[in-house]
């Protein structure tokens, strides 16, 4: 399933923009454009990550919270993953566009693969410079401030990173309660890293992440029973599909042919080749994996608008590496015995990571 740019979570933070009268750069949601005729004074976007539309079906009942007040399946980003997805809620722009693609990036000024949010070398905890280098090199206007330009309102993020900094998620929920009594129009952002992070450890089906999304489901809930004048929107950045990695260690004809470690994600990899392999790489490649990854040329990704639409990013080429191969099945590659290797993942373009929730609770 390709991304879909015209009802995806980039459409979401169009429709978030105009509704408070800064710039978008891409068409907004019609169907959330509509909630927002009903003029509310907070505007409440809460992201749960990896609470993927297949998710919802099957850990919670029908008649649940979240599901009765389900409006629409959308799509994610590609990749389909929490660094690029969440940066196009945040920016407004496509991953083309903002260039943070995904865990791991290759940076031509150091010569590194560096993980973006935590600065940190591939496959280690060392440092990778002494200043952020995806914050220097991939810089972005961020929506609160263009919101906060625009001059009708006041813009948070609620979250352990944000604007206003929670450690758990009843202190994410005070904070956005305490925040929508303030009588300013506002537009708030909370983000919060399950079930996601349960997922990776226990596989997307098991009893413990059914437990975690009824326990979010009904803290949220209690939540906006609390709320007056205010359209909360529960959202995600991506679904969860298990699965089983390859180590490219094994496949030493492959590896040879590597400038770089492989890097982006485990189901969207990014290969920076040896010129004297580039012809040679697809042959090899498709003879290991077979059907079980889309391969793609740096040319085909550009082309298909793979990552979307807009002004290409000046590293996007360089992220993306000579070959892009992108999970189809139930399947990952890592780098080496070295690498994380997590029983459920996401980045790839099963229906199961793509296909996100728009669940909309108006209170006035």
């Amino acid at each position: 399933m390709y991304a879909d740019y015209e009802n995806s979570i980039v459409n979401l933070a169009s429709s978030i923009l105009k509704y408070f009268g800064a710039k978008s750069e891409h068409n907004t949601l019609e169907y959330v454009d509509e909630l927002l005729k009903d003029e509310y004074k907070n505007v409440v976007v809460i992201l749960l990550d990896g609470l993927g539309i297949d998710a919802l079906q099957h850990h919670l009942a029908e008649n649940s919270f979240f599901r009765k007040h389900l409006i629409k399946e959308y799509s994610s980003v590609f990749p389909s993953t929490t660094t690029s997805a969440t940066t196009s809620l945040e920016s407004g722009l496509t991953p083309l566009e903002h260039g943070w693609l995904g865990w791991s990036l290759y940076f031509s000024e150091l010569d590194k693969v560096v993980n973006a949010f935590i600065n940190t070398e591939k496959d280690t905890d060392t440092q990778a410079a002494d200043y952020h280098v995806a914050s220097k090199y991939i810089p972005y206007k961020s929506i609160y401030q263009k919101i906060k330009d625009a001059g009708m309102a006041n813009a948070f993020s609620v979250s352990k990173f944000g604007s206003n900094k929670i450690e758990s998620f009843n202190e994410l929920t005070n904070e956005i309660t305490r925040l929508c009594a303030t009588s300013e129009k506002k537009y708030i952002y909370g983000y919060w890293e399950n079930p996601d992070l349960l997922m990776h450890e226990t596989g997307c089906y098991s009893s413990e992440v059914t437990e975690i999304i009824n326990k979010l489901q009904n803290k949220l809930e209690v939540m906006c029973e609390k709320l007056s004048d205010t359209l909360v929107i529960v959202t995600a950045d991506h679904g969860h599909c298990n699965l089983k990695n390859y180590i490219l260690t094994d496949y030493p004809k492959l590896f040879k042919m590597l400038k770089h470690p492989i890097s982006i994600e485990t189901r969207a990899i990014a290969f920076h080749i040896k010129d004297e392999f580039l012809n040679d790489f697809p042959i090899e490649f498709k003879s290991s994996f077979k059907n079980e990854f889309l391969l793609l040329s740096k040319k085909e990704v550009i082309e298909n608008n793979i990552c979307g639409n807009g002004k290409m990013h000046p590293k996007f080429e360089e992220f993306i590496g000579d070959y892009l191969a992108i999970a189809i099945s139930d399947k990952g590659i890592v780098y080496s015995k070295d690498s994380n290797q997590f029983i459920s993942n996401h980045a790839g373009m099963t229906e199961q990571e793509m296909k996100i929730p728009i669940i909309a609770i108006g209170m006035k």
